[in-house]
């Protein structure tokens, strides 16, 4: 417990208690209702003091004076210490705050979550398990909270906005995925991700179908919709359950001795414009190579002679220490 949250209860115990001392001594020696000695101590140490009520015996008069100044020295202090609090809560936030953004002008080739609620902060959970940098952006204040108490680095405001996202980094972002609630808000987004930084990979969330197209002219490189993804997915669970258990396997699991990573080739790889056979040796490693990405087109199962270009993207599947082993910016 807090040094300010133990103040804060002590000083509280100690009002109740000179409220419950003075009510009943009144009751006692002015032979008061309990309701009259509950609101005479009441009206005493908070000195409002409207006369309506009068000690008449001296033990009464004698019992007011000691409860004026006790009552009201408590009362004070309560309020001190609650006042104090209140301000160390924002003094903690400002510094909170401050923190974060100073994190987040440190960031480059992050990604930027736009939205912390059920789908965000799913992805957010993923990004982390990965260990890719991101911020998250929220402009409902319940939900940054509960995701700053997580860890996780949020801005409070609206992720649609220029001025946030620029605060994002999105100039430095490799990424931004827009995953707000509603579609209007997301088309939005995408748009104007895509007019400050023309190279960010987008992904974002289409709640209605009929968005999807639009998000794709917006500017969106993928599009996500939830809705019809999880449909599918349950149909081919029970159509082919085994092949979609592997496939949630590879792609949901941190913890598993299999994997599936993903690398870009670049211009100074040392695999570059070598076959796949020579770049990934099995007898060096048990990686394997099941599909390389060339100008947006997808070859699946390459052959092991195909050679490497840079700018390829593979798609490699293997053990963890296989895939830990390989330098995979290929530099």
């Amino acid at each position: 417990m807090s040094e300010t949250k133990r103040k804060m209860i002590i000083s509280a115990l100690a009002v109740l208690g000179i409220i419950i001392i003075g009510t009943l001594g009144f009751a006692f020696l002015e032979d008061w209702s309990i309701f009259n000695s509950f609101w005479m101590t009441v009206v005493s140490i908070t000195t409002t003091g409207y006369g309506d009520l009068i000690p008449a015996t001296a033990a009464g008069k004698i019992f007011t004076m000691i409860l004026l100044i006790c009552g009201i020295g408590l009362v004070l202090y309560a309020m001190s210490v609650f006042v104090s609090a209140i301000v160390e809560n924002q003094i903690s936030k400002f510094k909170q705050r401050d923190k974060m953004m100073d994190a987040i002008k440190h960031l480059e080739n992050h990604v930027i979550v736009c939205g912390a609620g059920r789908v965000g902060i799913n992805a957010a959970h993923v990004l982390k398990n990965y260990k890719v940098p991101f911020v998250l952006i929220d402009i409902k204040e319940d939900l940054a909270e509960k995701a700053a108490e997580e860890g996780y680095l949020i801005m409070l405001g609206d992720a649609t906005s220029d001025e946030v996202l620029i605060n994002a980094g999105i100039h430095r972002a490799k990424g931004i995925v827009c995953a707000l609630s509603e579609d209007a808000h997301n088309v939005f987004g995408v748009l104007t991700a895509r007019a400050l930084n023309p190279g960010l990979k987008i992904v974002a969330r289409a709640v209605e179908p009929e968005t999807i197209p639009k998000l794709h002219r917006a500017g969106a490189n993928k599009v996500i919709s939830p809705t019809q993804s999880g449909g599918y997915q349950m149909a081919m669970a029970m159509i082919k359950p085994a092949a979609v258990e592997m496939v949630n396997t590879l792609f949901t699991s941190r913890h598993l001795e299999v994997q599936i990573e993903e690398v870009e080739i670049a211009e100074s790889s040392s695999i570059a414009n070598q076959p796949i056979n020579v770049a990934f040796n099995r007898e060096d490693n048990n990686v394997i190579v099941v599909a390389m990405i060339r100008d947006e087109k997808v070859i699946l199962n390459p052959r092991s002679k195909d050679i490497i270009l840079a700018g390829d993207t593979l798609v490699l599947i293997g053990s963890r220490q296989d895939l830990d082993g390989i330098d995979c910016n290929f530099k």
